[in-house]
């Protein structure tokens, strides 16, 4: 009796992972299979290698195979071994499983009976997924750093604490993660989502990228979400797709079950991805529950502990490093909040920002704090350089003026070689009176600029093509109408919130002027401004940086290594265009050659789509 209680107890603890669901994220049905399977994703199979497998039934997984070294030879690869499986189940479909040869019927055995109809089927829905053993594995080890406060954060707002997990599917707790259409930080926030969530995104400071900020958020945008849907798992799953697409999935369905949506719902955008957010969320959540039984060499991370100063006034990275005696790359490491323009150019760390460092004891805080507040620092006497973002059609001339300096001075100290090839985004160090009286008797250092010529536009074979930042395909142009009165046209990701916030203008009044009755705008729709100079001086900063920090993020996370063409068909979107390519407008319209942001499609024209590659595996 006693070998049954424990056999029957071993059974137990072996399905446990699929079984212990909590009351707010049931797994049925099939659910147990698709979480089955992602679990065999996370813990059995590494990046360097994939399964083959059935898109809709996902038990059945054909093969498990090594990767090429190179994404080219991979997709080769993969397209001949899909090509392999769909003949052999199209033979065993056309013999009805009669006189199948050796490799015909250990296919037969993986697949189960079937009809000839649905094998045929299944010939055309073969699918790779690559692994993921290393890169969780990466993302357990990181995700203890901050797991203590983000497990507190969903407690004390009485939320199922399973979702600290999320991150996991989001991000693999990468900080300073960034995805191809903008998201950014562990929980993945879009810009526009962020700022809804009072999360501020800047050119120096994104809060996107504090776990701190994005958590508290986090938790806000879970709670709306479940309000709305009164479902867990709707709530988890409208996280990615969006509240407005849950609800339809409800309707079409006739349904709130996850599982019965996952199964039946086949909108326009929910496709496997989708269909598999909810079963990825909880093989995670098994798997980080019991990470030993996964990983036997598992052993929990110590305890990430830091100290916080406030600071009193703007800092560079380089004075707070100097000051406090702390290396850049340990500042980094404790503030991914910082974007990385903040290490490569003299731009300030803003006041009330809590800068974390390397705990200390209440002493040596202390003496930190006082040495800051000493610190003379370089904001208020400019004693740095300051960076200027070129706009569309701006000329040198226009810039020195602006700043008060010779031409001849701005291109001897920014090296330029051509005055007449600046271009929109190209960045201009503007000098110190400190820096230029130096440059009158030391030669300085040249200053990169990046190239005169933006190479998207050029037809380049490169194996990896180092895309220059550029703003020349945005319309950021500003018409003057008649004194202070401007008029715009609202570019690619830019609401009306952050016309308000560039142009230090209320809400209330832009809509006023504009006669509009709710805040939102489509891409090309003009919008009258009333700026002072100084407001419009700080309005085309702010939105180049903008739109110039999206393209940083894009280009540190990812590099172009070429293109392909695509012939439009009848029916075609741009939107869908651009979500079956996971690419952003922005990118797609540079490669067009596009000019004052102007790009419309028509049957039987030809898009240049870049072909991206991750920059690290």
């Amino acid at each position: 009796m006693l070998k049954k209680l424990l056999y029957l107890f071993l059974i137990a603890s072996l399905s446990f992972s699929v079984s212990a669901a909590s009351k707010h994220f049931p797994v049925k049905g099939h659910m147990k299979t698709r979480v089955e399977f992602w679990e065999k994703v996370y813990t059995e199979i590494t990046t360097r290698e994939a399964f083959i497998h059935d898109t809709d039934d996902v038990s059945i997984i054909y093969a498990k195979v090594k990767l090429k070294k190179t994404r080219r030879a991979q997709a080769r690869a993969a397209k001949a071994e899909k090509k392999r499986i769909g003949k052999i189940i199209r033979s065993i479909a056309k013999k009805n499983y009669k006189n199948l040869n050796k490799t015909e019927k250990r296919y037969a055995k993986i697949i189960g009976k079937k009809s000839p109809k649905r094998l045929r089927r299944m010939a055309r829905r073969i699918r790779y997924q690559y692994g993921l053993k290393d890169r969780y594995y990466k993302g357990l080890i990181r995700s203890y750093a901050y797991m203590d406060y983000i497990e507190a954060q969903f407690k004390k707002r009485n939320l199922p604490t399973e979702l600290k997990y999320l991150p996991h599917v989001e991000s693999s707790f990468n900080y300073q993660a960034s995805s191809k259409v903008g998201a950014a930080g562990i929980w993945q926030f879009m810009r526009s989502t962020a700022k809804q969530y009072k999360l501020k995104v800047g050119y120096v400071v994104d809060e996107r990228r504090d776990p701190l900020k994005s958590t508290r958020a986090a938790t806000r945008f879970l709670k709306d979400n479940y309000r709305s849907l009164k479902s867990w798992p709707l709530a988890l799953t409208a996280y990615n797709q969006g509240v407005g697409n849950i609800r339809r999935a409800v309707r079409a369905v006739g349904s709130k079950e996850i599982n019965k949506i996952v199964e039946n719902y086949n909108g326009r955008n929910f496709g496997f991805a989708s269909k598999n957010f909810y079963a990825t969320f909880m093989a995670t959540v098994n798997i980080s529950k019991n990470p030993s039984r996964y990983f036997p060499e598992f052993k929990k991370p110590r305890k990430f502990r830091y100290s916080e100063i406030k600071l009193k006034k703007p800092f560079t990275v380089d004075e707070l490093s100097q000051s406090l005696n702390i290396s850049k790359s340990v500042i980094k490491k404790y503030n991914p909040s910082i974007r990385r323009s903040a290490y490569k150019s003299p731009l300030y760390i803003p006041r009330n920002f809590v800068l974390h460092i390397p705990q200390v004891n209440k002493k040596l805080l202390a003496n930190y704090r006082s040495k800051l507040l000493k610190a003379k620092g370089s904001y208020a006497d400019a004693k740095y350089d300051k960076i200027h973002i070129v706009s569309k059609r701006e000329n040198l001339s226009e810039i020195a003026r602006e700043y008060g300096m010779s031409l001849a001075k701005l291109i001897e100290y920014n090296s330029i070689p051509n005055p007449s090839l600046i271009y929109a985004g190209m960045k201009l160090r503007i000098p110190s009176k400190k820096s230029a009286t130096i440059a009158q008797t030391k030669k300085l250092k040249k200053v990169p600029t990046g190239p005169s010529i933006n190479p998207v536009a050029q037809n380049l074979s490169k194996d990896e093509i180092d895309v220059n930042l550029s703003l020349e395909s945005y319309n950021l142009d500003i018409l003057r109408l008649s004194r202070n009165f401007y008029s715009i046209k609202i570019e690619v990701e830019e609401t009306l919130g952050h016309i308000s916030e560039w142009s230090s203008t209320s809400l209330k009044r832009i809509k006023k002027d504009n006669k509009l009755r709710s805040s939102r705008v489509r891409l090309g729709q003009k919008i009258i401004l009333e700026l002072t100079p100084s407001q419009l001086m700080a309005f085309k900063k702010n939105r180049n940086e903008y739109h110039l920090s999206i393209q940083e993020d894009f280009f540190e996370e990812y590099k172009i290594v070429g293109n392909r063409k695509y012939k439009i068909r009848r029916g075609d979107t741009l939107s869908e265009i651009l979500r079956k390519n996971s690419l952003p407008l922005w990118l797609v319209r540079m490669y067009q050659n596009a000019k004052d942001g102007d790009f419309t499609i028509m049957a039987g024209q030809h898009l240049k789509i870049p072909k991206i590659k991750p920059r690290k595996a």
